[in-house]
């Protein structure tokens, strides 16, 4: 009986690793650098294998090492150009606000002065407005006279003189005589204080005046405005008949030519008109009189006194025709 063999081993051989010496560096390539060598040919190795760069590729580098270098100082010198930009923008700036700062002083200054200038010239103006609401008041009251005065003096006399006469002539003329007075002394004090309207003491002349006669503007007026319906009443009654009131009419425009009157009441209803019409003219001269003005006080209570009056005589005339 015959006993098996064991199975023998196969021969194998197996690899020894190459010794030291003979490992080959490897290096990794840049495609581009190897395309780049290919083309140009100038690439070398070293004793290890290593690729070395040739002398004009040394040159090359070198020239970049320059470039570079004077890419920096350019780069430097252009960090300078920018740090004294700034800077001489800077001292530009302060000049620059310096320039603003005086031109602005300069500016607040004009703009001071042109203030001062309007408002020395808006005084000025409330002056003159001021001067010329007195000297209409004192020019208005002077005519107020003058044509109350033609019509009580010449027309009057002139129609008494019509053959008839006409009925009731002496009552249109009621009281007109107390109005034609106490206007006649208004003027007159004026006059005695020698003072002219430009004058800053002829407006605390005017109130005192105006005042001290209050009562007899009051006295006088409060009967006439009382008269007034029957002046109308009686020339209503002349116009009637047509004969007497064309005479009449004749009369009126002889006495008083320069005067555009065709009736009595044309003269008759101007004591109506002037008692309202003194608060509009001193209130005319207190809107232009400045607040600082010696007589500023002493006119507003003539403004006042005189709308006091013209209340009290409306409320007498009231009283009367009831």
């Amino acid at each position: 009986m015959e006993v098996p063999r064991r199975p023998q081993p196969s021969s194998f051989t197996l690899a020894l690793p190459k010794p030291l010496g003979a490992i080959q560096k490897v290096t990794k390539k840049d495609p581009v650098e190897e395309k780049l060598q290919e083309k140009d040919g100038t690439t070398e190795k070293n004793q290890f294998g290593e690729e070395t760069f040739s002398t004009e590729e040394k040159s090359g580098v070198s020239v970049l090492v320059e470039a570079s270098a004077e890419t920096s100082e350019i780069e430097d010198l252009n960090t300078s150009s920018v740090t004294d930009s700034k800077l001489s923008s800077q001292d530009s700036f302060s000049e620059d606000s310096s320039i603003s700062e005086e031109r602005l002083a300069q500016e607040a200054e004009e703009a001071k002065k042109k203030s001062e200038e309007e408002e020395a010239a808006a005084k000025e103006r409330a002056a003159q407005r001021q001067l010329l609401a007195i000297e209409e008041l004192v020019h208005s009251e002077r005519n107020y006279l003058r044509l109350l005065q033609l019509s009580t003096v010449t027309i009057r006399s002139n129609l008494q003189k019509l053959q008839p006469p006409p009925a009731n002539l002496d009552s249109m003329f009621l009281y007109i005589d107390e109005v034609i007075e106490v206007s006649s002394r208004l003027l007159s004090m004026l006059d005695q204080k020698q003072v002219r309207p430009g004058d800053p003491q002829f407006l605390e002349t005017l109130c005192d005046s105006f005042l001290s006669l209050s009562s007899d503007i009051e006295a006088a007026y409060n009967e006439y405005l009382a008269n007034y319906n029957h002046i109308t009443v009686v020339e209503n009654s002349y116009k009637q008949k047509e004969g007497l009131w064309n005479e009449i009419v004749k009369v009126i425009k002889a006495s008083a030519p320069d005067v555009n009157a065709t009736s009595l009441s044309f003269f008759l209803v101007m004591p109506v008109q002037r008692i309202a019409r003194y608060p509009l003219l001193l209130q005319t001269i207190q809107k232009h009189t400045d607040q600082a003005h010696p007589a500023y006080a002493l006119l507003e209570q003539t403004a006042h006194t005189s709308i006091a009056l013209n209340c009290r005589i409306n409320e007498y005339k009231r009283f009367r025709e009831v």
